[in-house]
């Protein structure tokens, strides 16, 4: 009775590793869309607000339209060869970690340059105290009659934090586009996601031995060594990735109110904040700045996303490497067979990850999905050779030590 229990039990083993994938799935989305609420005493600034800390622009080709509540900024470009810059000092928001943005632009026959980056822009310059030297990151592009609608994400300052300036380009050769909807909020993270994820890190390393066991009996140490390289790509290359901009997984972030509430804005267009290294404290309008365009601005993110973006023409050859060293070490600690299906699920989450952050799905992911199996394929080719080997070279060992005990 009891044997038929087991058995049942080992065969229903797919299906609750199957669930449990699910359930941890979920939990993941989850975590990731209540990763953030507002700061204690945080503000929402608006277009109407910056409109409302800055007197008419003297930069020529920058014009506030609309009135109430829904003004939009818009840049025209009406002079062959030069090019417009404008930036405007954040009421409110001093020195942040993370900041909530919600972006509209629209492009108004804005005809691009020869290079990818010149078109119309909208950036945010991260200043650190003391430091003269600044970062920038972009929040949107546009051009032609192009739009960007609604697009949201949180930006993320250097650590320690960084006071945010607005900046404006346009780097075309004609037209003009409109900056139509910005919010911006300080906000940081819940304590569900700070202790939440290592909660999830357990998880998926549990369910990544339990993988691992039902395939075969493997050391413990082994199991978890190879379970571990699992999730560590996991966290690596899937969430949070590799990017810095921090981006919804699908529908938007659900951000919460902190117990203290969000402030409501105070005008402070008189306050003379020093807080901001880019702004004297005479006046917090528009900040000229003499500076040229940035022209290209470098890609923000970690290592492997900026191998990616700097090395095109490697950029097979670099998922092949991204997939296969992973594999190789799943297969070397646990087996084949689990490091197989571990491989291929990290694969498709990376892909399906991308697509959910918004990133899109195009015929350079094809690619990229195709070079996954190729490294896939030659980690456990590699892997049956050398183990081959090993093998042979071990017997043969074994089989000169009987031969000396036979003399």
């Amino acid at each position: 009775m009891s044997t038929g229990w087991s058995k049942g039990l080992l065969s229903m083993r797919p299906l609750f590793l199957a669930v449990a994938f699910a359930l941890l799935v979920g939990m993941v989305f989850f975590c990731w869309k209540h990763r953030f609420e507002y700061a204690n005493g945080s503000h929402v600034v608006s277009l109407s607000d910056l409109r409302a800390g800055e007197a008419v622009s003297a930069d020529a080709g920058v014009e506030w339209l609309g009135l109430g509540s829904k003004p939009s900024l818009r840049l025209n470009l009406s002079g062959t060869g030069s090019k417009l810059v404008h930036r405007i000092r954040i009421p409110d928001i001093g020195r942040v970690q993370f900041l909530h943005v919600r972006i509209s632009l629209r492009g108004d026959g804005l005809v691009p340059g020869k290079e990818i980056w010149e078109d119309g822009r909208v950036m945010l310059e991260w200043h650190q105290e003391g430091i003269d030297a600044w970062k920038v990151e972009a929040l949107g592009s546009v051009r032609y009659n192009r739009s960007e609608h609604g697009d949201e994400f949180v930006a993320r300052a250097t650590k320690g934090g960084a006071v945010p300036v607005l900046r404006l380009e346009h780097l075309g050769q004609g037209g003009a586009f409109e900056l139509q909807e910005l919010e911006l909020c300080e906000v940081c993270e819940t304590a569900l996601w700070r202790y939440g994820r290592w909660a999830l890190a357990f998880a998926w390393l549990a369910w990544g031995c339990a993988v691992i066991r039902s395939w075969q009996k493997v050391p413990f140490v082994r199991t978890l060594a190879a379970s571990a390289v699992f999730v560590t790509m996991g966290i690596i290359a899937v969430v949070p990735g590799q990017w810095k901009i921090q981006r919804p997984l699908g529908a938007s972030f659900e951000i919460k109110e902190n117990p203290q509430g969000v402030s409501p804005r105070v005008d402070s267009s008189n306050s003379g904040d020093s807080s901001n290294p880019a702004v004297s404290s005479s006046s917090n309008t528009v900040l000229h700045d003499p500076q040229q365009p940035l022209g290209k601005i470098p890609v923000q993110g970690g290592i492997l996303l900026k191998a990616k973006h700097y090395l095109p023409a490697l950029r097979p050859v670099l998922h092949i490497l991204l997939i296969l060293t992973p594999t190789l070490a799943m297969a070397w600690l646990a087996g084949w067979r689990p490091a197989l299906l571990l491989a291929v699920t990290l694969s498709l989450a990376i892909e399906i990850a991308q697509t959910a952050f918004g990133y899109g799905f195009d015929r350079t992911d094809v690619i990229d999905l195709v070079c996954d199996a190729l490294g896939v394929a030659a980690a456990l080719v590699t892997y049956q050779v050398v183990v081959r080997k090993w093998k042979a070279a071990k017997a043969w060992a074994v089989k000169g030590e009987d031969e000396k005990l036979k003399i």
